[in-house]
């Protein structure tokens, strides 16, 4: 009986050794990165269900061509590096240490295209606030946020244009906008003192042209009305 217990529970842990939990890894196009385990005497590094690099006594080689010059191993870590990431390098990846520290460990690596500097401009200003719009190019997974401090006011996963209306009276407090996805992030801090101070001006030049272009205008047809009717008069 209680051999077949044990039997029964060597039965039960053994899928649970198999089933090794994954190790989350994000990475920009073009990037490298170093996965964290090290095999320092005995092992292998394998995507999917092939075998990319042995590890032998020292001696380190890559049996799969695609990698020759991007897969680089440390004999003084025992450290695995890729280097120039693709798209097509998303996927799982395992290390398989087999001696010394005998372990085995799954990665799975997801590539993201990297975040571009956002854009920020005032497109509406009055003398009492300001509206900011910060935007970006459009790429996989992006968040654009805006930030007064450390606090965030506003947030969308859905859109490439973030607007904020900030009160005058708020011109002094910091401001930025971050745009990120999981493996990358680019922000820039804006001085809305600056901003407003550009374009109210602006503002005001336009306003004052409008209204001299409208003035201009009604002069130029009283004069026209009065000549038609001095020609009237005089027929």
């Amino acid at each position: 009986m209680a051999l077949h217990l044990r039997a029964a529970l060597l039965l039960t842990v053994f899928p649970l050794c198999l089933t090794e939990v994954k190790v989350n890894l994000t990475a920009v196009v073009g990037s490298s990165i170093t996965f964290p385990n090290p095999v320092k005497e005995r092992g292998y590094f394998s995507f999917g269900s092939k075998t990319i690099a042995p590890v032998s006594n020292g001696v380190f080689e890559i049996d799969e061509n695609i990698y020759t010059n991007r897969l680089h191993w440390s004999s003084s870590t025992g450290l695995f590096t890729l280097s120039n990431l693709q798209k097509t390098d998303s996927g799982v990846y395992s290390i398989d240490s087999k001696k010394g520290n005998v372990f085995y460990k799954n990665y799975e690596l997801k590539l993201y295209d990297p975040v571009s500097v956002p854009v920020v401009s005032g497109v509406n200003v009055s003398s009492d606030s300001c509206t900011l719009q910060c935007s970006v190019n459009h790429t996989e997974q992006i968040t654009l946020s805006w930030f007064r401090g450390d606090q965030t006011v506003d947030s969308s996963r859905t859109s490439t244009v973030l607007l904020l209306n900030v009160q005058r009276r708020d011109y002094t407090d910091q401001y930025k906008c971050v745009a990120q996805n999981p493996a990358d992030n680019k922000t820039v801090i804006v001085n809305v003192t600056t901003v407003g101070r550009f374009l109210l001006p602006l503002t005001v030049f336009g306003v004052a042209l409008a209204v001299y272009v409208s003035v201009l205008h009604l002069k130029t047809e009283r004069k026209r009305k009065k000549k038609a009717t001095a020609s009237s008069a005089g027929v």
